[in-house]
């Protein structure tokens, strides 16, 4: 398909509105048209998008189902949505497991074609739901705020962490009402992941499934998972609080930028230097000012997260974790620093390391920067471009 048409969304979640923009400067500088639906107008998004629309040479682009949830704003007369009434083929971009989008994933959309940030969330798509055919692997890109990044001297912030903090308390009270049965079994496969942390989600939970229920159901099985996101919230939240809370125990100050990290229950809160929720041009801004910008991945294991991306394209020295995919681009002590999630103990002296020894940093961070500049979203735009004209 020759496309020269995209429709976006903005109004629904901030990163992701800030992700659209970016791909969507992209496009303008290959030659396509975009425009924004938002959600917040809908009657003038409407007349907008009657005159933006032009048959055969429309496309539409949207992250975790926004715009393709059932919103009444998108509804015709027949009760079909304005993308079928005409015609316009959709992409969805999934930043999050499958698992999560199981009411979406099963209505019918016959333009509808699917993306992951993960091949393993690629797999899981084509295996349980074959009715849309191949997904496509397109990772999570970086954003370039500087043309030039500060000189690593000049940085006044030692270590940057940026992620919100759920705590495990909190989340627990989502299972009142849960047969403790079914408490006892999601809470089998955490301590699974938490000793096998190298485990996807998936495997963890459908293992587990078939041990419980060998005749389940591909139905059943689905309807389980959506009910078991708890699990990966949990797990996510567990290893984030280890990490972060490690360095702050071991001595050093840590920039948190994320919301509800006064519940962590750090053994050395002073340590932590909270800066509240912030939006993501904030928190690219933080990251211009960061020595080390230290990153927990998501369950992603074969993807990447655009934190890793913004960090280097900041200039930063970027610790993480890694994944399948991470380990076909990325260089350990060449182009970032890894840790382990199995090892975790071991992060506070590879920090350390980098903290006292300035030149071995800057030459990471330099790596890194170069590096990265191969997974911007613009780069992801050109991945994307090519999807849409194959069709």
């Amino acid at each position: 398909m020759e496309y020269k048409r995209i429709i976006l969304f903005k109004g629904a979640v901030e990163t992701l509105e800030y992700f659209s923009e970016q791909l969507a400067r992209a496009f303008v500088h290959m030659g396509k048209e975009t425009w924004f639906w938002n959600l917040n107008t809908p009657v003038d998004s409407r007349k907008e998008f009657l005159k933006f629309y032009k048959e055969g040479e429309t496309v539409l682009f949207t992250f975790n189902f926004i715009g393709l949830s059932g919103e009444k704003q998108f509804e015709t007369e027949k009760h079909s949505t304005l993308w079928e009434k005409y015609k316009i083929p959709c992409w969805c971009m999934m930043v999050d497991h499958p698992m999560y989008y199981y009411k979406q994933l099963s209505e019918t959309n016959s333009n509808l074609k699917l993306i992951c940030t993960d091949r393993g969330h690629c797999r899981f798509t084509e295996t349980f739901y074959p009715k849309y055919g191949s997904v496509d692997f397109v990772p999570l890109g970086g954003t370039k705020l500087l043309a030039d990044p500060i000189a690593y001297a000049d940085r006044d912030i030692d270590i940057l962490f940026a992620g919100n903090y759920v705590a495990l308390p909190n989340l627990e009270k989502h299972l009142a009402g849960v047969p403790e049965d079914n408490k006892e079994f999601y809470f089998e496969i955490i301590e699974e992941l938490i000793q096998n942390p190298e485990m996807p989600m998936d495997t963890a939970i459908l293992k587990h499934l078939h041990s419980e229920i060998p005749k389940i159901t591909r139905h059943e099985t689905l309807v389980c998972m959506y009910h078991m996101i708890f699990v990966d919230l949990y797990v996510r939240s567990y290893f984030r609080r280890e990490l972060v809370c490690s360095l702050a125990e071991a001595g050093m100050k840590v920039t948190v930028l994320g919301k509800d990290w006064e519940l962590s229950g750090c053994r050395k809160p002073e340590n932590l230097i909270l800066m509240g929720q912030v939006d993501s041009l904030t928190c690219l801004e933080f990251m211009q000012r960061a020595k080390i910008s230290f990153n927990v991945m998501p369950w992603f294991k074969e993807g990447a997260h655009d934190r890793i991306f913004n960090s280097m394209l900041s200039g930063c020295v970027t610790v993480t974790d890694s994944s399948l995919y991470l380990d076909e681009i990325l260089h350990d002590h060449v182009d970032f620093a890894g840790y382990t999630l199995k090892e975790r103990e071991k992060l506070p002296e590879i920090v350390q390391k980098l903290l006292q020894d300035r030149e071995y940093s800057q030459k990471l961070a330099q790596a890194g920067y170069d590096l990265a500049q191969a997974h911007t979203w613009e780069k992801r735009a050109e991945m994307l471009d090519g999807i849409f004209k194959i069709g």
